[in-house]
């Protein structure tokens, strides 16, 4: 009796352990790919750590292409990069308010500054994005608080997780697992390969990895928000290019750039992903190049809300006709 007892305990932990190992996160859609709902790609993933490097492991081992578990092996580095930033990936949720949401955009934004404070000679992209942050995140803020313009408050914050979830995804890789974890991003689809060689000399990777957030990221949802007709998405978009340029010491603000018959206002729209870029290629990434590494700190250590706080006013959006071409740029 006792030898069938032993028997039964063995046949048991091996169902057991069986039925733990078969858990099958292969193949996976990337169902929250544009980062527009609550947690990671996918619904089904795992959000502790352990059971996601348990499973890469096995996949790995096995030899199976990095392309069959591509959605497990990015929501691994989203939720690596959401722990370092202090995030709770399972909570984070687009379609909230922007004020429920305030701790994580700020928690998000803080986060880069102290990966660009960290590694300034290396990171440089993140000392970027943390300056150009603060108007966005007003944005955010200045948009949820009318509630007629709560859906673009809740583009703009799914915005600011899409691109988290590919740009910081990437740099959690390189910190927690170097070339080596980028490359296997690459082997899964995950990146391309113009991206992977950037990271060979990610100081150096500024207008490329400012290319790929603007050009391949988010410029399908700036596009839905031009698009949409009720409130008119152009209006809203427009508004935004008049009153949230890129606090970039040096650089020229929308009107600036490219003034509406020389007068105040700017001649483009924002949302324009071919204008946005000239915009931003030819006069903004470059300002941010010639500051000096002493500069990007002064700006980068100053408290995040007090810079949001610059550019946060009551109808500013709305409002177009008091906004001069020589306001926006601190």
């Amino acid at each position: 009796m006792r030898v069938l007892m032993v028997v039964a305990a063995l046949v048991l932990g091996s169902m057991g352990a069986t039925k733990a190992d078969t858990v099958d996160y292969l193949d996976l859609p990337l169902v929250n790919g544009n980062g527009e709902q609550r947690g990671g790609v996918h619904p089904d993933l795992p959000t502790d750590r352990a059971s996601i490097e348990h499973a890469l492991a096995g996949y790995r081992a096995r030899g199976l292409s990095p392309v069959r578990f591509k959605a497990l092996l990015w929501h691994y580095w989203v939720l690596r990069a959401a722990e370092d930033a202090g995030v709770d990936l399972a909570d984070w949720d687009p379609q909230r308010s922007a004020e429920s949401n305030r701790a994580v955009i700020f928690a998000v934004y803080d986060f880069y500054a102290r990966l660009y404070l960290t590694h300034p000679d290396t990171l440089r992209w993140m000392g970027f994005a943390n300056i150009g942050a603060p108007a966005f995140a007003a944005g955010m803020l200045d948009l949820g608080s009318i509630p007629e313009l709560r859906w673009f408050a809740t583009m703009l914050m799914s915005m600011q997780k899409h691109i988290f979830m590919d740009l910081g995804a990437m740099h959690a890789a390189y910190l927690h697992g170097g070339i080596e974890a980028v490359q296997e991003m690459r082997d899964a689809g995950i990146i391309d390969a113009g991206t992977t060689k950037a990271w060979e000399d990610p100081a150096s990777a500024v207008m490329e990895f400012s290319s790929r957030e603007q050009n391949l990221v988010i410029p399908d949802q700036f596009d839905r928000m031009r698009g949409r007709l009720l409130p008119p998405g152009e209006m809203v978009t427009y508004a935004i290019t008049v009153a949230g340029p890129m606090p970039v010491p040096g650089g020229k603000t929308p009107a600036q750039y490219r003034p509406l018959f020389g007068g105040p206002l700017p001649a483009f729209n924002y949302a324009d992903r071919t204008a946005r870029w000239d915009f931003l290629s030819k006069d903004t990434i470059p300002a941010y190049e010639r500051l000096t590494r002493d500069a990007v700190h002064k700006i980068v250590q100053r408290p995040f809300a007090d810079r949001v706080a610059d550019y946060r006013a009551a109808g500013r959006l709305l409002d177009l006709l008091p906004f001069r071409s020589g306001t926006g740029v601190r």
